[in-house]
């Protein structure tokens, strides 16, 4: 890996670990070993946002367009 490439990986578990919000996941931790670079979610129960969004669940889905909007503004706020 690249300095680079391991700053980013730092930087990205530091702003992972300190955003609290209720439309993203927490981060649990992170593994950085040899080559290889984890990190560690919580767990999501009912699949993730992209298989509601786009795969096995999107007919079932009932996140219309303003409903989209408003996790995304939410999401948004979070991390700011």
């Amino acid at each position: 890996m690249s300095a680079k490439a391991e700053m980013e990986f730092a930087v990205e578990v530091e702003i992972l670990g300190r955003v609290r919000h209720k439309n993203l996941l927490g981060l649990r931790g992170f593994y950085a070993g040899g080559d290889e670079r984890l990190i560690v979610y919580d767990y999501m129960p009912n699949h993730s946002l992209i298989t509601h969004l786009h795969g096995q669940l999107a007919a079932d889905c009932l996140l219309d367009w303003s409903r989209r909007m408003s996790i995304v503004i939410g999401s948004a706020e979070g991390l700011a």
